[in-house]
């Protein structure tokens, strides 16, 4: 008798504890000024240190495994540098030698309005030629002239500053390459960058090689109206368009635009 209350003493204690009412909640309580002022500068920590394991996951970019740039590119470019340096050795070479040009410019003739006759231009013509130190050769249907080029030393300097760019440019892919492919262990390094000691040597080539001895031939033909007559020269390319500009000469077949600048 007594075992069967004990029984159901426990199980009223069990049914009174499963329905009993939990205590109501606690409300929050509100932050104080400081702690709002804080919670900003708490936020994006907490966030970085949420997205650490996301952003450890990330595989780094490509470049970054490496050194940075591409072996074959910087071949590449060392190739192309190869096949295009013996044009720096031309340009020194063909700085001492006379570009032959021919041109006919078209000048009013004797019976048009304005037009000149031909022994006044052809004398205009020898003027300027013998201004610039050229004497007169031939004198027959062909008037040549004949005179000497003196070398430029402001050509002798801007070639060697040529010659220098392109030494440094060189040495500086070769440098790239070379620290690339031996990692600094072995090469020239730095001293590639010597090579532009020599770019002097392009100016002392011009001095030594520069003056030569040019000929112009220049010959007038006048139409039978005799309304426009041709003027037909041959000779350096700077000399001719030198005698063009004294002149104010138009080439023939060709329309004149006035530049921007000409007033």
């Amino acid at each position: 008798m007594s075992r069967g209350w004990l029984v159901l003493s426990l199980a009223c204690l069990a049914s009174v504890e499963c329905f009993r009412v939990p205590p109501p909640a606690r409300p929050a309580l509100r932050p104080t000024p400081q702690s709002a002022s804080a919670s900003p500068k708490a936020g994006p920590d907490a966030a970085l240190l949420a997205l650490a394991p996301l952003l450890a996951s990330v595989p780094l970019p490509a470049f970054a495994e490496d050194t940075g740039y591409s072996q074959v590119s910087y071949n590449f470019v060392l190739i192309l540098y190869i096949i295009s340096f013996p044009g720096i050795y031309s340009l020194v070479k063909r700085s001492v030698k006379s570009k032959v040009v021919r041109k006919t410019y078209e000048v009013p003739g004797p019976a048009a309005i304005g037009g000149r006759a031909t022994r006044e231009l052809a004398g205009d013509i020898v003027a300027f030629f013998q201004a610039n130190n050229y004497q007169i050769t031939d004198a027959t249907d062909v008037i040549v002239f004949e005179g000497t080029q003196a070398p430029l030393v402001g050509r002798a300097a801007f070639l060697t500053f040529c010659v220098f760019i392109a030494l440094a440019s060189l040495a500086l892919v070769l440098t790239i390459v070379e620290q690339a492919t031996f990692d600094g262990n072995f090469g020239l390094g730095n001293l590639w960058y010597l090579s532009t000691l020599i770019s002097p040597l392009a100016g002392k080539f011009y001095l030594d090689n520069a003056e030569r001895t040019d000929q112009v031939s220049v010959k007038l033909v006048t139409e039978d109206d005799e309304s426009l007559t041709d003027i037909i020269i041959q000779g350096d390319d700077e000399e001719v368009e030198r005698f063009q500009k004294t002149l104010d000469l138009r080439e023939k077949g060709m329309i004149y635009v006035k530049g921007i600048l000409e007033s």
